[in-house]
Formats: C-alpha cells, sequence, structure tokens
C-alpha cells in the first residue's frame, strides 16, 4: 500500500465514521449537481471530515512509511480499559474508531505522533458538536460530570456543588437514554451504543425527577 491509497482509505473510512455520527435532518442540494440529479450533502460532516483529514494530513504521522502498518499491525482492539461513563459516549465511542483506523493504517506501536492526532482529532469533534450537535456535547460533558462524582482527582474530595452537579448529570443522561430508546431512528448508531452501555451500568427504566426541583 502507498501513501496515495492510504489516504484515500483514510477519508473514505472518516466520512463513514462521521456519518454515524452526525445525523443531519436538514439535507443541502449540492451546488453544480446536473439538474436531474438529486442528492444531499451533509454540510457539518463536511465540515468536520475537512478539519480532521487536514489536520491528520499535516501531522508527523502521515510522514509514517506504509511499511509500518504490516511490520505492526493492529489486531482491532485497543489497549486501554474503559471504566468511566466518558469513555463510552457517542464522542468517546467515535475517538476509538479514529484512533482504531489510524492504528491500522500507520502502524499499532507507542508514537507520540499518533497520541497527538488522536487528540486534536478529538478536540475538533468535540468543538464542532459543541455548535452544530449540543446534545452530543452535553451528552460527554455530563459524562464527565458524573464520574468526576465518583472518581475525582487522587486526593481531592467533592463539594456538595460537585455532588448536586454528578447527581444532576445522572439524571440528564437517564433522561437522554430514554430518549433515545423512544426514537432510535432520528439518532446516531454511536449514540444507540452510547445508551446501550450507560443501561447496562444503571436503571434508565423510569424518569428520575432532579431533586433540586
Amino acid at each position: 500500500m502507498n501513501k496515495h491509497l492510504r489516504e484515500r482509505i483514510l477519508d473514505m473510512h472518516l466520512s463513514k465514521m462521521i456519518d454515524k455520527l452526525i445525523n443531519n435532518s436538514r439535507p443541502v442540494q449540492k451546488p453544480f449537481a446536473p439538474r436531474n440529479v438529486s442528492f444531499t450533502v451533509w454540510k457539518a460532516s463536511f465540515e468536520i471530515w475537512l478539519a480532521m483529514h487536514d489536520t491528520i494530513k499535516a501531522s508527523h504521522l502521515n510522514t509514517f512509511d506504509p511499511a509500518l502498518s504490516v511490520q505492526h499491525k493492529f489486531d482491532g482492539k485497543l489497549k486501554r480499559q474503559k471504566k468511566h461513563t466518558q469513555d463510552f459516549t457517542s464522542l468517546a465511542l467515535f475517538r476509538d474508531d479514529v484512533e482504531c483506523l489510524l492504528r491500522d493504517l500507520y502502524g499499532d506501536f507507542e508514537s507520540e505522533a499518533l497520541d497527538s492526532v488522536v487528540l486534536a482529532v478529538f478536540r475538533i469533534v468535540q468543538q464542532f458538536a459543541r455548535y452544530v450537535r449540543p446534545e452530543l456535547w452535553k451528552e460527554h460533558d455530563d459524562a464527565g460530570d458524573l464520574d468526576y462524582m465518583f472518581w475525582p482527582p487522587e486526593g481531592c474530595g467533592i463539594s456538595g456543588d460537585e455532588w448536586r452537579r454528578g447527581m444532576a448529570a445522572k439524571f440528564s443522561l437517564i433522561h437522554r437514554v430514554r430518549e433515545v430508546n423512544a426514537n432510535l431512528s432520528t439518532v446516531s448508531e454511536y449514540t444507540i451504543e452510547f445508551a446501550k452501555l450507560f443501561a447496562e451500568r444503571w436503571d434508565c427504566s423510569k424518569e428520575y425527577v432532579d431533586p433540586r426541583l
């Protein structure tokens, strides 16, 4: 596999992953398309894809010899453990798929370049989501507040406000799971997977009321 083919494969799979994450119900007619051709372009998806593509292409990762992917073949499984809620939000699941793709194409070995690109790509999609898909951003943010309630930084406790914020996040995520399960056709594949994994940890069978109300 040469670098050109690697880039084509990267672009194709990135596009598919973004389509799995972003559900755009407002199709836009593609400019310059023939009048007799009708298809839609997911504008938000394209902007995310472009930013990710350019970031990866401009990174040191893109200088790696394609032969490294054969010498350090990826087995399809990431080595890090997933124990926190933020490890399996929609955005986190997307990030993991991107990392798997990069390890498959560039080689599975410890690399500061790869870690930096994964972080940069995650920051890009996280900030895009904040404005074009705020429900995905909030899901990840709520997960962070819930995790902090159980796993504060070493040597730190939690304040009453942090506990209340964590409980509010829990109720918010339970409500989100219930909404997702009631409207499966309108949410992304990553969000459906998040709802499934969250419901394995928490009882989402009934609606909870925020105790502050």
